[in-house]
């Protein structure tokens, strides 16, 4: 049986927002949106792969305080290359997001890490 990653699904007060932000930051499509239950989903594609960006369902927490340092064991972060780490770095900069380098990388990248307005950790992965 073969296998493909589908989606990865980020939970969000503001989906919209969210869907706009990463299709700023890293380009992609928009997808319809559409309510499954209580959740509005607002999905983005870049490169093939699916964000399902959704609203919390009524009962669950919202915050997104008192995030694990990294490392920790789980979802760390996810990885995403890119063609000018610098840029990337200053546009996050400006944003007043939290930003951890550049730096030397495993495998030959040079290497940072940025938390989104959501609260997931991205790693920037630029080949020297």
């Amino acid at each position: 049986m073969a296998h493909a990653l589908h989606h990865i699904h980020i939970k969000t007060r503001d989906p919209a927002a969210s869907a706009q932000w990463w299709i700023d930051m890293f380009g992609g499509t928009r997808l319809p949106e559409y309510s499954f239950g209580t959740m509005l989903f607002t999905p983005v594609e870049f490169d093939g792969v699916r964000i399902n960006l959704t609203t919390p369902s009524p009962g669950e927490d919202d915050s997104i305080a008192d995030l694990p340092p990294l490392p920790h064991l789980g979802l760390e972060h996810i990885g995403i290359l890119a063609e000018d780490l610098d840029a990337d770095m200053a546009r996050f900069r400006k944003q007043g997001l939290e930003v951890d380098g550049p730096r030397q990388g495993s495998g030959g990248y040079t290497v940072a890490f940025v938390k989104t307005p959501d609260g997931i950790t991205l790693e920037l992965m630029q080949e020297k």
